[in-house]
């Protein structure tokens, strides 16, 4: 079999085009829970130890199904991060960052209307970003065998869901901030969960993924077994 031009190889040996991802290169009960369990959420820069994005889709699946029981918004919060186990947790900030670099290299390189030259290159390199998201999502979505994309306002609700996660976590787990964080967060109440946060082992979190993804996707736990 002929190797595609830009691929990476997965925790179980398989082979995952990044250019052109499909369902069945992805492994939601191996790859994505295991490789989610052992990354970090913030870059790492959590000082009780590691918070896995594993636990971070967990809680808030469960905090979506204590508060409205709506399981298919749970379903896509328990995935909208699964993307990362095949490209790693890009922090907002590193994201800003380089949207801005390339800007300025684009500027640079354009003199005459940097500008402009300076917002299409952040434009470009965001775009970029959302580009490979998007296509290992539609992958993703399509091994769960769920709808892709979202439902315009199910994707709002998704990312409402993702901003009130972040506010209990940055009081439960991160440093005092030395700089207000965007104005859009600050106004968003965090999420009720069940108790104050506790670091979960890396092997518990990916087997708490895995049953989150049995009891919410129940007929994908069935080809699993």
């Amino acid at each position: 079999m002929t190797a595609p031009d830009i691929w990476m190889q997965t925790l179980r040996g398989s082979a995952m085009d990044l250019m052109a991802p499909t369902a069945d290169m992805v492994d939601l009960f191996g790859d994505v829970a295991e490789v989610l369990a052992r990354i970090c959420r913030f870059g790492g820069h959590v000082p009780g130890g590691i918070y896995p994005v594993a636990q971070h889709c967990v809680l808030g699946a469960v905090a979506i199904m204590d508060e409205t029981g709506n399981t298919a918004l749970a379903r896509a919060f328990l995935l909208h991060d699964a993307h990362e186990a095949y490209l790693g947790d890009f922090t907002t900030p590193v994201a800003q960052a380089l949207q801005r670099r390339t800007g300025l290299a684009l500027a640079a390189l354009l003199p005459a209307g940097v500008e402009q030259a300076r917002r299409t290159g952040q434009g470009l390199a965001r775009d970029a970003l959302k580009g490979l998201k998007r296509d290992l999502d539609r992958a993703i979505f399509g091994a769960a065998g769920l709808e892709w994309p979202l439902p315009p306002e199910m994707a709002v609700e998704v990312l409402h869901w993702d901003l009130r996660m972040l506010q209990v976590e940055r009081a439960h787990l991160l440093s005092a901030t030395p700089h207000p964080w965007e104005p859009s967060l600050e106004c968003i109440a965090p999420a009720r969960l069940r108790s104050r946060i506790r670091l979960w082992p890396w092997p518990d979190a990916a087997d708490r993924y895995r049953a989150a993804l049995k009891d919410l996707i129940p007929h994908i736990a069935a080809r699993a077994a």
